[in-house]
């Protein structure tokens, strides 16, 4: 009986150490499991299937802008209307703009005067020019010889003459003095006055005739020989050509001339709007006769032939779950029967106060057109997590027409291989 129960004893330590035994090693097997698991996890976290954000959104045309003048004015004309088609550059309102064009004009005039004188300064001298100089120095030349051989016999015989007579005057004059000089009053007469006009003539007539005896002056001799010095200076210096400091200021003259045409040209510019780029005239808020204002939308232009997603009411909460990238799938409240997909194009960084709520708009492109669309139609989007398209968003690879992501990322990453690979080559 003791045999047996000593038997059981060990068959039941045997048992409980087998049971330990196992236990240890199933836990050591789960824990070397779950440390394999670890290690293989990828880096980026799987993104599960029906984690998707549902978020309304409104259709809008790929391009759109609100074209307003750049400068005031009385609206001339308006050339096009609701509806029409234009391409880019066409004109769509014009200003009155008269003194604008005047400006212009008289910018472009002074701009050619500046530009003649600067190519008078540069041009070589000519022959009628060099003559005019030429003659210049003869005649002060002229001046002088005739200052170096003096007075001519004519001029010193009239000047002979001149004096014998305003010795005869001054004699008769002295007589009628005489014959009433006893007079105490004598200086209140007439006789006395003419007396002394005519001593006076004498004087200056004599003094004449001894300038013309005794030759020329050195002054009248210096005068004449400076004015042949500054003939011929004037002759050198045309012959030379424009110091360059004048040339420098005639050709600033230039480039300030140019300054102010260019403004008046930008003045006259700013009465004409252009469309900014191709698209159809969706409102005209201006017409003829009106006063515009900068700033003031008065044509909206938009490029209707492509359509785009934007979300409306996608909360600060969801927006954590959207990337650029992310697939799309459009359904539009007025056409039924119509499912198109996209792709996250772009989330925009600036959340927007919506009654209390910050709601953000994500731009979604669409990889299929519907030619029903209108713009601003209701439209429901499904946003599914992709990381193939975010890769691809990230890397800015394009997505051909029938083409995947996931091949037009490979597509990329070949062609930036084969570029590198090229480098390579060509280095030396």
């Amino acid at each position: 009986m003791k045999k047996l129960i000593l038997l059981l004893v060990v068959i039941a330590i045997a048992a409980a150490g087998f049971l330990y035994a196992r236990g240890q090693f199933t836990e050591t097997a789960e824990a070397k499991t779950e440390e394999t698991v670890e290690v293989a996890a990828p880096v980026l976290p799987t993104i599960k299937a029906g984690n998707s954000t549902i978020v309304e959104a409104r259709v809008v045309p790929s391009r759109e802008a609100g074209l307003s003048m750049a400068a005031s004015g009385l609206v001339a004309q308006v050339l096009v209307a609701n509806g029409d088609r234009v391409e880019a550059g066409s004109i769509l309102v014009q200003l009155g703009n008269a003194r604008q064009s005047a400006a212009v004009a008289q910018a472009e005039a002074n701009l050619r005067n500046a530009e003649l004188r600067v190519a008078e300064l540069q041009a070589p001298a000519r022959t009628e020019e060099i003559a005019r100089y030429q003659a210049s120095i003869t005649l002060a030349q002229a001046g002088l010889q005739q200052v170096l051989d003096g007075a001519a016999n004519g001029e010193v015989i009239a000047a002979r003459s001149r004096l014998a007579s305003a010795d005869a005057a001054r004699r008769e004059a002295q007589a009628a003095y005489d014959s009433v000089a006893w007079r105490n009053d004598i200086g209140a007469l007439p006789q006395a006055s003419g007396l002394e006009r005519a001593t006076n003539d004498y004087v200056a007539a004599e003094a004449q005739l001894n300038d013309l005896l005794v030759g020329p002056r050195q002054a009248d001799v210096v005068r004449a020989q400076a004015e042949i010095a500054a003939a011929q200076a004037e002759l050198n210096l045309f012959l030379i050509g424009s110091k360059s400091e004048t040339i420098a200021a005639a050709e600033a003259n230039v480039a300030a001339a140019q300054a102010v045409l260019m403004d008046a040209q930008a003045a006259l510019a700013e009465t004409t709007l252009v469309a900014p780029f191709a698209g159809t005239i969706a409102a005209v808020d201006v017409e003829v006769g009106e006063q515009v204002s900068p700033g003031l939308a008065v044509i909206h232009l938009a490029d209707l032939s492509t359509w785009r997603i934007e979300t409306a009411d996608l909360s600060e909460l969801s927006v954590v779950n959207v990337q650029a990238g992310d697939k799309v799938e459009v359904a539009f409240d007025a056409l039924t029967d119509v499912t198109l997909a996209g792709r996250v194009k772009h989330i925009k960084p600036i959340g927007q106060n919506v009654q209390g709520d910050i709601t953000y708009t994500v731009l979604v492109e669409l990889t299929e057109q519907e030619p029903r669309l209108r713009w601003n139609m209701t439209a429901q989007t499904t946003i599914t997590p992709d990381e193939i398209g975010r890769a691809a968003a990230i890397s800015g690879a394009e997505v051909p027409a029938g083409m995947s992501v996931g091949d037009a990322l490979k597509a990329k990453i070949s062609a930036a291989r084969a570029d590198q690979a090229q480098t390579s080559v060509e280095l030396p």
